[in-house]
């Protein structure tokens, strides 16, 4: 018995036949069912792209506050989360900072003030140009304002007023 040979094309087809630019079985099958299997292909991928990079509202610890249009240019005032404020700034950007532990923190008159009397700016930096609030990580998704609590970054609070302004 002689060893199978090796065949280079699709089982019935005559090694005469001519294989033409879509295949060999493009006369029984028709030129539709090509363009039919081209479109499903697209709509496979295009579905798959959609769903690979569409936006996501931000997960982990990230907590819902307030829409941003209710932050308004120039103020700031709590949200929901415990000891933290969300400001607007007079540029437009959102900042989120927290109080210090066992200090509360007041906004008044475009400023934030802790309860040694230290005043911050309304991106969390001290107004005499050292120290700064904790400032939060904040969000913006399809008009809602979100912060993470659980991650702050961490910055040492401005002087108490009656050390006279200087930077330790």
């Amino acid at each position: 018995m002689s060893p199978r040979r090796t065949r280079f094309r699709p089982p019935g087809l005559k090694p005469w036949t001519r294989i033409g630019t879509l295949g060999p079985f493009r006369g029984r099958l028709g030129l539709s069912w090509f363009v039919a299997a081209l479109l499903v292909g697209i709509v496979i991928l295009g579905a798959g792209f959609y769903a690979l990079t569409r936006s996501h509202p931000p997960g982990g610890s990230f907590v819902p506050v307030g829409d941003a249009s209710s932050f308004h240019p120039g103020s700031a005032r709590e949200v929901g989360v415990p000891g933290a404020f969300v400001g607007r700034a007079v540029d437009g950007q959102l900042v989120a900072v927290l109080q210090e532990d066992g200090c509360t923190l007041t906004f008044q008159d475009g400023h934030y003030r802790d309860c040694r009397g230290a005043v911050y700016e309304l991106t969390g930096a001290g107004s005499g140009g050292c120290g700064s609030l904790d400032v939060l990580p904040l969000t913006v998704y399809r008009g809602a304002v979100y912060v993470d609590p659980d991650h702050p970054a961490i910055r040492s609070p401005a002087p108490a007023p009656s050390s006279g302004g200087r930077c330790p």
